[in-house]
C-alpha cells in the first residue's frame, strides 16, 4: 500500500467519523415532539367546567380545594373560602402546556429534573384534578424544575417513568397562603381613631402615630413602643394571611396574648388578639362594638372572622417580634 492510498483511506475514515458525529449531535439537539402527554392533558379543555376538586402536594404539604355550592373552599383548612384565581390559573396552565422534548425514562434520574416522587426535597409537585366529585383523579402529574429558553417545566404523568420538557408557565404551590381568599380585613391606618393596647393607647397627630402615656424625659428608647407604632396601625390594612385555621369554641387565652382595640369612629370598634406560636404570629378578629348604622365594607370582611384565626405573613411577622419579647430587666 502506497502513501497515497493510505492517505485516501484515512481521509474517508475521518469523514465518516465527522458525519456520524454530526448526525448524533443533530439527534441530541433536535427536539423530539411527543404526543403521549399532550393526549393525556387535552381532555382538560372540555373537562374544566366539571372540575370539582384539585390537590397540589409538595413533600408532606398538601393543599386541597373543592367546589361546593357556596364556591371554592380549602378542605385542607377546614373549609375556609379559597380564591378562584389560582385555581383558574392552574387549570389554564395545564391546558396550555405543550410538550417539546422527551427526557429520561429512568426513575433513578428523575431527581435531576425535579421529578422524583416521593420527594423529600420539596422540589417536585404532584397535581391531581378531579371531576364530577369522583374520588379518582382524572389528571395526575408530577411537575419538576422550571426551564428557560423557552420558558417551561419538566413534567411526567404520575405512574409513568417517561418524562418530558414542556413549554409554558406552571407555578402551582402547596403553600396554603396563595389559595386563601382575602384580604380578610381592609382597614386603612388613616381611618383608625385610636388603638387601645393594655395600659397604652395609640393616637394619630399630623399623620404620625404616638404612644400614650409618653416616655418619661431621659428614659431610654423602648423597642416595644416603637413596634406598637410600626405594626398595629397597619396590621388590618390589606391583611392577607399566609395560613388560617379554625378556632375552638373554647379557645383559651394564649400565653403572651396581646389585646388591641381599634376604634374606627362612628361607633365601630374591632378587637384584635395577637399571640406568638412556634410557626409565627397569629391573629383573631371580632367586633368590639358595632354602630347602629351598617358599614357594608366592614361587615363584608367581618363575615370571614367568626370562628377563624389567621397567621400574619412571614415577611411581616418579624416586625411584631418586639411585642412578644420578655420585659427588660430593671
Amino acid at each position: 500500500m502506497n502513501n497515497s492510498t493510505l492517505l485516501r483511506g484515512l481521509l474517508v475514515a475521518v469523514l465518516a467519523l465527522v458525519t456520524i458525529g454530526v448526525i448524533l449531535q443533530s439527534k441530541r439537539a433536535s427536539p423530539v415532539v411527543p404526543d403521549d402527554l399532550d393526549r393525556y392533558l387535552d381532555p382538560l379543555t372540555d373537562l374544566a367546567p366539571r372540575i370539582t376538586a384539585i390537590e397540589v402536594q409538595s413533600g408532606e404539604q398538601l393543599v386541597r380545594v373543592e367546589r361546593r355550592a357556596e364556591g371554592w373552599t380549602l378542605i385542607s383548612r377546614d373549609g375556609f373560602t379559597a380564591q378562584s384565581e389560582p385555581i383558574q390559573e392552574l387549570v389554564r396552565a395545564l391546558i396550555g402546556l405543550e410538550t417539546t422534548q422527551k427526557m429520561t425514562a429512568k426513575p433513578e434520574r428523575h431527581h435531576e429534573l425535579g421529578l422524583a416522587w416521593p420527594d423529600e426535597t420539596k422540589v417536585a409537585r404532584r397535581i391531581r384534578i378531579f371531576v364530577d366529585e369522583s374520588p379518582d383523579a382524572t389528571t395526575d402529574v408530577i411537575v419538576g424544575n422550571a426551564v428557560q429558553s423557552p420558558t417551561g417545566v419538566y413534567i411526567r404523568r404520575f405512574g409513568d417513568d417517561q418524562s418530558y420538557r414542556a413549554k409554558g408557565r406552571l407555578a402551582a404551590v402547596a403553600d396554603v397562603g396563595p389559595w386563601i381568599a382575602g384580604p380578610v380585613a381592609e382597614i386603612e391606618s388613616k381611618s383608625i381613631v385610636q388603638i387601645d393596647v393594655g395600659a397604652f393607647n395609640l393616637v394619630q397627630t399630623n399623620q404620625q402615630w404616638e404612644v400614650n402615656p409618653p416616655l418619661a424625659e431621659g428614659a431610654p428608647a423602648d423597642p416595644m413602643r416603637d413596634a406598637l407604632k410600626s405594626t398595629l396601625p397597619y396590621l388590618l390594612s390589606g391583611f392577607q394571611p399566609d395560613d388560617v385555621r379554625k378556632a375552638r369554641t373554647d379557645e383559651p387565652v394564649h400565653e403572651g396574648e396581646i389585646a388591641a382595640i381599634y376604634h374606627l369612629g362612628g361607633g365601630n370598634a374591632v378587637d384584635a388578639r395577637l399571640w406568638k406560636e412556634s410557626d409565627g404570629i397569629w391573629v383573631r378578629l371580632a367586633f368590639a362594638a358595632r354602630a347602629t348604622e351598617p358599614n357594608e365594607s366592614l361587615d363584608q370582611y367581618a363575615a370571614r372572622w367568626a370562628g377563624w384565626m389567621f397567621r400574619v405573613p412571614s415577611w411581616r411577622a418579624g416586625q411584631f417580634e418586639p411585642l412578644f419579647a420578655p420585659p427588660a430587666a430593671p
